[in-house]
């Protein structure tokens, strides 16, 4: 055993991480005992300040030469996929029992992996792997979800090899597979995988039982930390989508635990079973959106859908926002050609709709995609212009 006796705080937190990568169990409760008795912490304090030292080495953060903030250098929010996943931070998704939280993650996922989007959005995206932690209910409950939706163990999108597009973490003791907890060593491994197997969403089952033994589940402190540490060092550095299902709390409408659970995240879904009145059977599910720091148009949109013939469907009469980049580009340019820089939404959306018949909703959100993608510039509120990389192409 190594000696401690002379060694300074943070070298010994560094050791105990290199420990935790290493997997060496007993050179990491040697270091915990250290810890603890030489500097009279509890379990929390050395949890709080492993994480804040872990977050501080895996972080870009520099001391600030400035005095201000470089705002050509900050990346606007965007998607994976549209109005659904999002690029590079944290989504909560809550409901009550039988609300279908894991059947509606599990769809997005299968859907992602085809390069496609879901209910009230068409736009197409990029084929993406995704990774599910079933710790509430464990694997048993992503394999029901998986029967809903009509998805067999064999379909290559679940299998090993080079078309696999979904992985699953669960306690399966056969396997070698243990339950996953959000302490040190849960984000040392979450991290790893992530950015080796280029994971681009990561759905987390459930909030309360990966905290256990982990954090306190109802402090605001210790959740708003997990939640900073998964988004700027496992979400932001991979471009990656990060998802953590909860139920619903005691006050109407609330999610459960600590509020932060809720404010920290960019995006929070609540999903709520439609009961008829009737029968007081369930006819389908709302997707209420309480935020969605991403959105172009409608962050509080409500989206309304029944699983049928293992499909989610959309309600009848729901507008579908779709894409139109090539058509926006092919307005701007002949604007351009024109002799006019900088063209109005509203020019844009009158000829959009005059020649390829795009809804108002699909233009604004493209509009709104494609300035946070920097595929064109808003120059004012209400004006856009090409970038110079296009406008050359036209000279």
């Amino acid at each position: 055993m190594n000696s401690y006796k002379e060694e300074k705080f943070t070298f010994l937190i560094n050791d105990l991480l290199a420990a935790i990568k290493q997997e060496d169990e007993d050179e990491e409760m040697n270091i915990y005992r250290e810890l603890k008795f030489r500097f009279k912490l509890s379990d929390d304090q050395i949890h709080r300040k492993v994480m804040k030292y872990f977050y501080d080495m895996k972080s870009d953060f520099r001391p600030s030469l400035r005095d201000s903030v470089d705002l050509s250098k900050v990346e606007p929010l965007t998607y994976l996929m549209d109005g659904w996943l999002l690029k590079g931070d944290v989504c909560l998704t809550y409901g009550s029992y039988f609300s279908g939280k894991t059947t509606h993650c599990l769809y997005k996922a299968y859907k992602f992996a085809k390069g496609e989007s879901i209910l009230d959005r068409n736009a197409p995206c990029k084929k993406g792997k995704s990774l599910f932690i079933c710790t509430d209910g464990g694997v048993s409950t992503f394999k029901k979800a998986m029967y809903d939706l009509g998805l067999r163990e064999d379909d290559p999108i679940f299998k090993d090899g080079e078309d696999k597009k979904i992985f699953v973490w669960g306690n399966e003791a056969s396997q070698g597979q243990q339950a996953w907890y959000a302490n040190i060593n849960g984000i040392i491994r979450l991290e790893s995988f992530v950015r080796y197997k280029e994971i681009d969403a990561v759905f987390i089952d459930s909030a309360k039982s990966i905290s256990s033994g982990a954090f306190n589940y109802l402090d605001n402190v210790q959740v708003r930390d997990f939640i900073r540490i998964s988004r700027d060092i496992i979400a932001k550095p991979n471009n990656a989508h990060i998802e953590i299902l909860s139920h619903d709390g005691t006050a109407r409408g609330s999610h459960a635990g600590a509020k932060s659970w809720a404010e920290e995240p960019s995006m929070v879904i609540c999903l709520k079973p439609n009961i008829d009145e009737d029968t007081k059977k369930q006819n389908g599910v709302t997707a209420e959106f309480k935020k969605d720091r991403a959105a172009n148009i409608d962050p509080r949109r409500r989206v309304t859908y029944k699983l049928e013939e293992c499909e989610m469907v959309l309600e009848k009469g729901k507008e579908i926002v779709g894409s139109c980049n090539q058509v926006i580009l092919e307005i701007m340019c002949d604007f351009y050609k024109q002799g006019q820089k900088e063209v109005r939404r509203i020019d844009i959306v009158t000829t959009a709709f005059n020649i390829a018949s795009a809804a108002r909703q699909t233009v604004d959100n493209t509009l709104g995609n494609m300035v946070n993608s920097k595929q064109i510039r808003r120059t004012k509120k209400g004006v856009y212009a090409l970038n110079p990389k296009d406008i050359q192409k036209l000279i």
